[in-house]
């Protein structure tokens, strides 16, 4: 299993972890990350844009911004839905990592147990519309 696949995958389970002992923030930080891990994976397995391209295009952007538009594109030319989706997905789970990260609020369980589920529905959507 690729390095980067594999990531995505421990951070998901990172985050139901960090869920159970009550560490919110830093869950949510994983399943964000989990949902953009499979992202890279995707863009360099599907879309053919090796690791070394996709940190050399992106460098001095926002390269989650260009993982995002990568393979928000691909999805579009599948189904707009798809897109539409994943576009959904991606936004608000990167919404919820900002405030979690960066905000002075607490975190709650609520949004914890939130990014989880967007994380889930972001990588099965990946999952079933790749072949993964």
């Amino acid at each position: 299993m690729p390095n980067i696949k594999a990531k995505s995958i421990e951070n998901i389970n990172a985050a139901n972890l960090l869920i159970e002992h009550k560490m919110f923030g830093a869950s949510i930080h994983c399943s964000y990350y989990s949902g953009f891990q499979l992202s890279k994976y995707v863009a360099c397995h599907h879309l053919k844009i090796s690791y070394d391209t996709q940190d050399k295009e992106s460098k001095g952007k926002d390269s989650h911004f260009y993982i995002f538009n990568l393979v928000n594109e691909d999805l579009k030319k599948k189904n707009r839905f798809y897109s539409n989706d994943y576009s959904c997905f991606f936004q608000y789970l990167k919404m919820l990592r900002r405030k979690a990260d960066y905000s002075s609020q607490i975190t709650t369980d609520k949004s914890a147990n939130e990014a989880i589920k967007y994380s889930n529905e972001l990588q099965k959507l990946l999952i079933e519309k790749y072949s993964i």
